[in-house]
């Protein structure tokens, strides 16, 4: 099998799934098939994982039937048809040992193993964010010992006036403030690289000055409360668990290690997938799993691709590959780049090389870097001194950007130019609207629309896009980041349903009343508000059929009425037919219709209106299978996008400029912790704020090549002709593509084949 220890450098399309496929079933078949419970797989998404157990199967069918993939296969892995059609069986009789999951899903395993160690129940739920009536439980519990310790008291007080120094105005709801920023702290905390770095956080509190201090004492007492609050919901925190699992298993002196071995099976091989977006606790958790692994020669596979790291946002952490390299240093390791491309078409291949190699040459890195990191009016000096640490990050990102063509078929790359007024964004989204008709309608007659993708930034895009093609008739799927429960439109859809449902309930009538579907609800509440105060007894719903008797009957009695005889989804059909609910909500007709999906697939499992109701309590975005549409356009942002491929590609380049501020206003440089805004720094401070904006600006670079490499066939790029008010990534693009064209590097404003 070669060295122990293999790092797979995969850009995009570059067929890593199948090489870590391969890797899997070598392994497999040189250790024999029992060795499959000792084999873990750990990929980034549950569809990443079902893609992986796929494949492995796919690949063991196609050995048993000698087809002529099969027998490359086969000769590849030194596997006969015999041997493969026993594994399949095997496989198939112990389905369970496939071992090919998240890595969360992987540490939550684990974490229920350890769990009475660790003194906890195994019957949690799993909260992969901290709810706000979480933080405010935790609070009331808190707020009693305040009284008993003055040092507490004083804490707190600090607290608040610190929180209250560092808004740019107090707001009106101070409360919804204290908690969010907690949630804001507690949340980002449990992944920040350098914060755990500092194992022992008084080691931490000495490094900040005074009002850093401030929010981590204030973090440290808070947290022991908020976590007995979680045992006493039975529920915890992603987070703070990952971290549980990382400080247990890093405490030698417990010789634990074995004891997980016997609890989860010994493990001889780890093979990870995206590794560029393995954050620092979820590899702090898994380290001393693999560092026993390795000291025992067993396999260990990392596969990804720094140029595709988009979610250090949330704690993906690319220098993991360079730490790997470092930590195993003794050992060999075999790096191997895989530069070949079976996803795109020649011309989309040819395009993206030639950008990001003219990208890659030194003054145009410069400027772009420049561009991207620093704003006019700064020092020129701290230019200087910050320029040459990013610069060579870049470079090494980027080092293995270009790749070689494999697929013989035909596409095109057009660079549309987008003329708008100076006002910027909101004159780009209406001009790009119009040229995505245009694309569509291009489109119909040659290829269809079967498989076709918008992608976007933000979730807001998504949302008007989406709604904006439905209004021209388009079928869409949009990504399951349209949160419905976020709607206007679906929220008052669902509370005349529970109206319909129980119209006793005085909740759900007031709720009724008071949205948008009934403009004078509000007004009639007031009034009932009224009668109340003045010493009458009436129930809301006698108020209405009594005293408010016209609107009863031609509004809200005729509703009753649509329950009897209709199923559940054209009752909620009939309901934005009469409300005209498209017309009252036009900008969030993709909420409606993604929606009005769900309920159609729950009418169809024979569900009624108080089954829907009691689901939709609980309801998550993610739990329930909706069907697909043929030639649908699928609207995404470039997060939801990462990993997939699409024959047609539509990019608007129209991001606009998004303030940086440091997480939590922490510096972390040479050892040192800063806190502060970056006028407040010291000159040391000041170099590691500029440090930690260069790679939240890079990560955009590296969203555009993610946008740039999601096509198989046709890629649509809109760019605006102006560049003030857009991110310094549209100057950067249009800079780069101006310089090729007058090279005349066969673009011309379209590539084709």
């Amino acid at each position: 099998m070669g060295s122990n220890i293999i790092l797979y450098k995969a850009s995009a399309g570059s067929g890593k799934t199948y090489n870590l496929a391969l890797k899997f079933l070598e392994f497999v078949s040189k250790e024999g098939k029992e060795s499959l419970r000792n084999l873990l797989a750990i990929t980034f998404t549950n569809k990443a994982a079902f893609e992986m157990k796929q494949r492995i199967i796919t690949f063991l069918k196609e050995i048993v039937k000698q087809t002529e993939k099969g027998k490359d296969l086969s000769a590849q892995l030194n596997l006969s048809p015999e041997k493969a059609e026993e594994l399949l069986v095997y496989l198939f009789s112990n389905y369970d040992y496939l071992q090919v999951k998240t890595i969360d899903s992987f540490l939550l395993t684990l974490y229920k193993a350890i769990s009475y160690e660790l003194g906890l129940e195994t019957d949690f739920k799993v909260s992969t964010y901290i709810k706000e009536e979480l933080i405010e439980k935790a609070l009331t519990s808190f707020y009693p010992y305040i009284e008993q310790d003055k040092d507490l008291k004083d804490l707190l007080e600090k607290f608040i006036e610190t929180l209250l120094m560092d808004k740019e105005s107090l707001k009106i709801n101070f409360k919804n403030t204290f908690v969010l920023d907690l949630k804001k702290i507690l949340e980002k905390i449990t992944y920040h690289k350098e914060l755990l770095t500092f194992l022992n956080k008084e080691e931490l509190i000495q490094h900040l000055e005074e009002r850093g201090k401030i929010y981590f004492k204030f973090y440290s007492v808070l947290r022991r409360f908020l976590e007995q609050t979680f045992f006493e919901e039975k529920e915890i925190f992603i987070g703070l668990w990952k971290e549980k699992i990382a400080s247990f298993l890093l405490k030698e002196e417990q010789g634990i290690l074995p004891w997980v071995y016997v609890k989860l099976g010994n493990l001889k091989g780890v093979i990870i997938d995206e590794f560029q977006d393995t954050d620092r606790l979820q590899w702090e958790a898994l380290q001393p799993i693999i560092e026993d692994l390795v000291s025992k020669q067993g396999l260990l596979v990392c596969a990804g691709d720094p140029k595709q790291s988009i979610f250090q946002w949330r704690g993906g952490d690319p220098t993991l590959f360079k730490e790997v390299l470092e930590r195993f240093k003794y050992y060999e390791i075999k790096e191997e780049v895989l530069s070949n491309n079976y996803r795109s078409s020649r011309v989309v291949i040819e395009f993206n090389n030639r950008f990001f190699e003219k990208l890659k040459e030194e003054p145009i890195t410069q400027e772009a870097l420049v561009d991207l990191v620093f704003a006019k009016r700064d020092n020129e000096e701290d230019k200087k001194k910050v320029l040459k640490s990013i610069t060579n990050e870049f470079q090494t990102t980027f080092e293995h950007v270009s790749q070689n063509p494999v697929q013989t078929y035909k596409g095109r790359v057009e660079v549309r130019t987008i003329s708008i007024d100076k006002t910027a964004s909101d004159s780009f989204v209406e001009k790009a609207k119009e040229e995505i008709l245009r694309i569509l309608e291009e489109l119909k007659p040659q290829e269809g629309l079967k498989d076709v993708a918008l992608l976007l930034r933000e979730n807001k895009e998504v949302i008007e896009f989406s709604s904006f093609l439905i209004s021209q008739g388009f079928h869409v799927l949009s990504s399951s980041s349209l949160h419905l429960k976020e709607s206007l439109a679906v929220n008052t859809l669902v509370s005349i349903l529970k109206f319909i449902a129980y119209p006793d309930d005085e909740v759900s009538l007031a709720t009724c009343l008071s949205g948008p579907a009934f403009p004078e609800g509000k007004e009639i509440l007031e009034e009932y508000l009224s009668w109340l105060i003045n010493g009458n007894s009436f129930t809301l719903l006698s108020f209405l059929k009594d005293i408010k008797a016209d609107f009863w009957k031609t509004r809200l009695s005729p509703l009753l009425s649509l329950k009897k005889g209709l199923s559940l989804y054209k009752l909620v059909l009939e309901l934005v037919k009469t409300l005209e609910i498209e017309k009252q909500f036009p900008l969030e007709l993709a909420y409606l219709y993604k929606f009005l999906t769900v309920v159609f697939t729950l009418d169809r499992r024979g569900e009624g209106l108080e089954e829907f109701l009691l689901y939709w309590e609980k309801y998550s975005e993610d739990e329930l299978d909706i069907p697909q549409v043929e030639n649908c356009i699928k609207v995404l942002t470039l997060h939801k996008a990462k990993g997939l491929e699409f024959e047609t590609v539509i990019l608007p380049l129209g991001w606009t400029e998004n303030r940086f501020s440091s997480d939590l206003k922490l510096v972390f440089y040479n050892g040192k912790v800063f806190y502060g805004k970056k006028e407040e720094l010291p000159e040391e401070g000041k170099l590691g704020w500029y440090l930690d904006k260069a790679k939240n600006r890079l990560e955009l670079l590296n969203l555009l090549y993610v946008g740039l490499t999601r096509a198989k066939k046709n890629l649509f790029i809109l760019c605006p002709d102006q560049i003030g008010g857009f991110s310094p990534i549209i100057k950067i693009f249009r800079k780069v593509y101006d310089l090729l064209e007058k090279e005349n590097l066969e673009i011309n404003n379209s590539f084709s084949s």
